[in-house]
């Protein structure tokens, strides 16, 4: 029963992405990927989190934290800290709740293209079944910057929790994951200023 939803699942998304899959280099279909869930995930959070608010309380949040580091000196400002400290949990716990409501509408979609990114770039997927010699690489990063990243740490975590497959090809290489993991960082990040997100 579930291979027959599985396979109407990935048939449906293959209607939709195989003619890009077919056409586009892995890692600019990734990345432009990357970049359309982060401006989704940024446009849900835009829209659904009072921005103001948000700023107001990261800004008494941080000044609470500026308080408390002189208290740690000052036992009478410490008593006072203590009073506040009831506020500051309150205000955290809403901070949270705004930062979660956004969640609540772009996990499921966030969860169907990883899926289908696995489904088309990990070992025996659509890509894979394409080009049988390809070695599961993405891109080749310069020497300093999979240094910078540590590459080899996320070849070696990845080795623990992930058997078979493509195996690590280079230590300057990154897969499907890892290259979505960096364009999504990064396109997140400018997204978020050129939004205006707090």
């Amino acid at each position: 029963m579930f291979e027959s939803i599985y396979s109407a699942f990935y048939n449906a998304l293959d209607a939709i992405f195989l003619p890009m899959v077919q056409t586009m280099d892995p890692a600019i279909f990734i990345f432009v990927t990357a970049l359309l869930v982060s401006f989704i995930i940024n446009l849900a959070t835009k829209v659904l989190v009072n921005q103001d608010r948000m700023a107001e309380l990261k800004n008494e949040l941080q000044e609470f934290q500026v308080k408390a580091k002189k208290a740690s000196k000052d036992p009478e400002l410490m008593a006072e800290l203590q009073k506040e400290q009831q506020k500051m949990m309150t205000m955290q716990m809403e901070m949270m709740k705004m930062s979660f409501k956004p969640m609540i509408y772009t996990w499921v979609p966030i969860i169907i293209i990883f899926a289908y990114l696995r489904h088309v770039y990990d070992f025996g997927g659509i890509y894979h079944t394409m080009q049988p010699a390809w070695d599961g690489a993405i891109v080749q990063l310069p020497v300093i910057i999979s240094k910078i990243i540590f590459i080899g740490i996320w070849h070696w975590i990845g080795g623990i929790f992930y058997h078979g497959g493509f195996g690590v090809v280079s230590s300057t290489v990154l897969g499907w994951l890892g290259w979505y993991i960096m364009c999504s960082m990064g396109t997140s990040m400018v997204l978020r200023k050129l939004m205006g997100i707090k």
